[in-house]
């Protein structure tokens, strides 16, 4: 938390909090319409001054580059991969006229090798700054899941160099250890002081600023934070501090943070940062996903595979079933059908490139997932497709197809308890599985009744 935001001596009202909230990325809604339908200029027009949670919707309507035939397509990600010192490669022409991914092969694709962990890790993302800590931490270890997510702002615990505040680190992380919970740090965010431009939210102009932040972090909480995942949807330039979105910078500040996370702890899980899947490529803006791990594979010969333990994804079901693919579509909708980007199998397409790349042994994470009921936020009008039955019927199915594939290692629900923080009008607010008073939501009850044996 910035200190503006946590007066000493009191604490935060709800509002506060929710300022310091930020959820996933891939939530936000890409279309409102159907593309052709769209006046794509007035759009992008639009996006460049909209909200940052709305600005995505507009993002997206320009239609998505080819990913293609997926293993040609490696020499072309090659290409068009820039290492840090090098500009990335220019935008795509935005007069040119939208051609969509290829949808990926959904037939499962084998066993990956050995896991991190005995088993398949059932998680929940919480928000557990400046919450009771307790509370939320019984509400996961009641479901029976035995992982926790919590999102970790490197600007909020140290907004002075040299200077850290672990005192509500230290609540969440002995919260959930009390309560026998593995642990799942996300870290984000560069503070101030590290970026010339001022800025937060993007990298640090020295990588190995963060690299010693992470040596620090894990030296405190050593043997209780048992996986780190490293940044957070990097191929969406609001996450990359609104620069160049470049997939080499990212692997190289991988690299110092494995190296910084291994050498205090060795049996840490370093998971790849999680990509949002965005049906979108443009440096400047997002690039689509699949694309941007293939040039993540093919940065510096794959360096990739030795400097992470698994790689993470967000995955967004919007409107659709988890079952459901481009050629599938169970439920009647005009929004979030066809483009195969906002179904909750794409990571199918990532998947293919791991395979690709030579890295089938790896896991995935899946780091962030889920679905919205009825939604009061802008541009979530998607939201009323599914119903509380739904959600919790998806949450569900999608655990199971996980556990299935036999190469997810772990996955987290987005979200837990947002609606003990955040106002109704909030998108992230339909997407909680307990409700303000922490009672269960149809969601919640399915998911503890889920077998996880």
């Amino acid at each position: 938390m910035r200190k503006r935001d946590c007066p000493e001596g009191r604490a935060l009202t709800p509002r506060e909090v929710a300022r310091t909230v930020r959820g996933p990325h891939w939530r936000t809604p890409y279309l409102q319409a159907e593309p052709d339908a769209m006046d794509i200029e007035a759009r992008m027009a639009e996006s460049a001054h909209a909200h940052p949670t709305i600005r995505r919707r507009a993002m997206l309507t320009q239609g998505a580059t080819a990913v293609g035939a997926l293993a040609a397509s490696m020499e072309v990600a090659h290409a068009q991969e820039a290492p840090p010192e090098e500009d990335p490669p220019p935008p795509s022409d935005p007069d040119a006229p939208p051609v969509e991914p290829s949808a990926p092969d959904v037939s499962p694709l084998g066993p990956v090798g050995v896991e991190p962990f005995a088993g398949f890790g059932y998680g929940m993302q919480a928000h557990m700054y400046y919450q009771d800590v307790p509370t939320v931490a019984r509400l996961v270890a009641d479901a029976g899941f035995g992982w926790i997510k919590q999102q970790v702002r490197w600007s909020d615990v140290e907004p002075k160099k040299g200077s850290p505040d672990w005192s509500q680190l230290d609540l969440i992380v002995d919260g959930a250890s009390k309560r026998g919970l593995k642990i799942l740090f996300s870290v984000v965010t560069a503070p101030a002081w590290s970026r010339a431009d001022g800025h937060v939210d993007g990298p640090p102009d020295d990588p190995k600023a963060f690299a010693s932040f992470l040596t620090t972090l894990a030296s405190r909480y050593l043997g209780k934070v048992h996986a780190y995942e490293i940044w957070n949807e990097q191929n969406f330039s609001r996450e990359w501090g609104g620069g160049k979105i470049n997939a080499g910078q990212y692997v190289e500040l991988l690299a110092l943070a494995h190296g910084a996370l291994k050498a205090v702890d060795p049996n840490v899980v370093v998971i790849a940062g999680a990509l949002t899947p965005t049906g979108y490529n443009d440096v400047n803006i997002a690039v689509d996903d699949v694309l941007y791990l293939q040039q993540m594979y093919t940065y510096k010969d794959g360096l990739l595979k030795s400097v992470c333990d698994a790689i993470g994804a967000h995955a967004g079901g919007f409107n659709n079933p988890p079952d459901d693919g481009p050629t599938k579509k169970s439920v009647p909708s005009t929004t979030f059908k066809g483009h195969p980007s906002f179904y909750f199998r794409r990571i199918e397409g990532l998947r293919e490139i791991m395979v690709l790349s030579g890295d089938s042994e790896k896991g995935m994470w899946l780091t962030e997932f889920g679905w919205s009921t009825m939604n009061k936020a802008k541009g979530y009008e998607y939201g009323a497709d599914n119903s509380e039955a739904d959600q919790a019927r998806y949450l569900v199915r999608a655990y199971q197809i996980g556990r299935e594939v036999g190469w997810v290692s772990a996955m987290f629900v987005w979200n837990l308890n947002f609606q003990m923080i955040v106002p109704d009008t909030d998108e992230k607010w339909p997407f909680g599985i307990v409700k303000k008073d922490g009672s269960p939501r149809p969601a919640y009850t399915a998911l503890k009744q889920l077998p996880k044996a």
